[in-house]
């Protein structure tokens, strides 16, 4: 079982063309994170799939970012980078059974709790890994793992928060 093969060739065809056009509003970082596909029999393989959209949903996401920046100045881009801090440091504050819900079939565990420890919020800067690698590192499966929905939504935000710290410099 694979991802539907016509479902990922319009959404990259949609991503080539907002690349080629950036002043166009196609697709944004956001839609490609939230892309969903069918699984067929003979699709493409999950994972190349996943990680090519990751990267390609975070080269838009810089580049949002910086469109922003030209427009608007650094300002809304700290204030949104106070605001995922403030939501990434509530989640590392909690305990670790109570940061994610359980799920069968879910995230690892301690593959999870590695992940959380090589992140910090720290006199208000964002200490983690690349955003790439937030968005792209494997965690691996476990029958009494971790909601993978809620980790892969806080990936996001330590993403987001690393793109806008980067991008203020």
């Amino acid at each position: 079982m694979g991802y539907h093969p016509d479902q990922v060739d319009a959404l990259l065809t949609r991503i080539k063309i907002q690349f080629e056009a950036a002043g166009r509003s196609l697709i944004t970082s956001s839609i490609v994170s939230a892309a969903r596909f069918d699984l067929v029999s003979g699709g493409y393989q999950i994972t190349p799939v996943d990680n090519t959209l990751a990267r390609l949903g975070d080269s838009l996401e810089a580049r949002e970012i910086a469109e922003k920046m030209l427009r608007f100045g650094k300002s809304p881009i700290l204030t949104e980078l106070n605001h995922l801090l403030s939501e990434i440091a509530q989640v590392l504050g909690q305990k670790p059974n109570e940061r994610f819900s359980r799920q069968k079939n879910g995230y690892s565990k301690s593959q999870v709790a590695e992940l959380l420890n090589s992140i910090r919020v720290n006199r208000g800067k964002l200490v983690s890994p690349l955003p790439l690698e937030v968005r792209t590192r494997s965690l691996g499966s476990s029958r009494s793992g971790v909601s993978r929905s809620e980790v892969i939504a806080f990936c996001d935000l330590v993403a987001s928060a690393g793109h806008r710290q980067i991008a203020l410099g």
